[in-house]
């Protein structure tokens, strides 16, 4: 489960475990970090990474990046990012943050699953990269982030219908309400590390919404133009 780490950011008691693993999430009291550099920077010292992180551009799709040196702190064309060399991160606001790590195989993920991406499979397309980068599917642990909840992810019937004949009938993934569509996009990402051979005691998924609990977390969703922004994900081995 997720629990707050100084008191306004958040990080996962399964992650926790592994010694010289350095991970957490942004609140919405840390700033928005979509556009900022600096609040960027304050937030992975504050977790202890020494070097800087490397953030995937996110363009909803489902390109995974793997990166074995510093050449830029953003990598163009892809919603997730692989390395044993360096932290990864990404930013949301209602999309789903995934932080996958090996310890052993010191390979480390992050990834960025909006609706589009998770109907690609990107977190399994991360999973893989991460076995072709020395990983062990097995040994993948992985964190699911404060994202959107069904409760309030109300979306149109054709965006069901392409879950539905992409996945098969499943009501914890789509169902009705008050007439209205509810997609859970979380839930689908943790079928899909499931589907890449993630065990599910090394899944944490956090039950946050980010639309509910707005007063914590951004949302494009809940949040005026004035007070939209996003939060980080990040993940990285200490000593490196």
């Amino acid at each position: 489960m997720l629990h707050k780490y100084d008191g306004v950011s958040f990080q996962s008691s399964l992650i926790l475990q592994f010694e010289g693993v350095i991970h957490g999430f942004s609140s919405r009291a840390l700033g928005d970090m979509g556009q900022g550099r600096e609040n960027r920077k304050r937030f992975a010292h504050t977790l202890g990474l020494v070097k800087p992180a490397v953030f995937a551009e996110q363009v909803h799709g489902t390109r995974i990046g793997t990166i074995t040196k510093f050449s830029s702190d953003l990598i163009p064309g892809v919603d997730g990012l692989v390395s044993s060399a360096l932290p990864v991160a990404i930013v949301s606001a209602d999309c789903v943050p995934v932080l996958l790590i090996d310890a052993v195989g010191h390979v480390c993920a992050a990834v960025h699953s909006g609706w589009k991406g998770t109907l690609g499979n990107v977190v399994g397309h991360a999973v893989s990269s991460m076995v072709k980068a020395g990983a062990k599917a097995e040994a993948v642990y992985s964190v699911i982030g404060p994202h959107i909840g069904a409760c309030c992810y109300d979306v149109p019937e054709d965006r069901i219908a392409l879950f539905q004949d992409r996945f098969g009938a499943d009501e914890k993934m789509t169902y009705q309400s008050q007439e209205t569509w509810h997609l859970d996009i979380g839930w689908v990402n943790y079928r899909q590390l499931i589907d890449a051979g993630v065990s599910a005691d090394h899944i944490d998924a956090s039950p946050s919404c980010t639309c509910c609990q707005h007063d914590t977390f951004f949302s494009f969703r809940k949040d005026t133009k004035e007070t939209f922004g996003k939060m980080m994900a990040v993940i990285g081995f200490g000593t490196i």
